[in-house]
């Protein structure tokens, strides 16, 4: 039994070795290294521009409208929580980021 663990290991650390050549090490002197950089994984792979943000004015109807959800019409950028207002609707609102 111990001279199939020593032939194991012998042949195992032979495949290691005769497998390390395969690696590349950049510099003739330096360590072998196993873990290659995989670069910047978070940029776009596309080469489309990202989408402009849009601004949008959300006006709450008066209580005597039998409505329940605001009125939304697209609004020119300005700061977001301002006050803006929407063509043929009675009052302001507020200015947000369209989603």
């Amino acid at each position: 039994m111990r001279n199939i663990l020593t032939l194991t290991a012998v042949l195992l650390l032979s495949c290691t070795a005769a497998s390390a050549g395969g690696f590349s090490t950049g510099a003739p002197d330096a360590p072998m290294s196993l873990i290659q950089y995989g670069g910047n994984t978070k940029s776009r792979t596309d080469d489309r521009q990202p989408r402009p943000q849009r601004y949008i004015c959300v006006v709450q109807p008066a209580q005597s409208d039998n409505r329940n959800r605001p009125y939304v019409c697209r609004a020119s950028a300005g700061r977001v929580g301002g006050s803006c207002r929407c063509d043929n609707v009675t009052g302001s609102g507020r200015l947000d980021l369209d989603d």
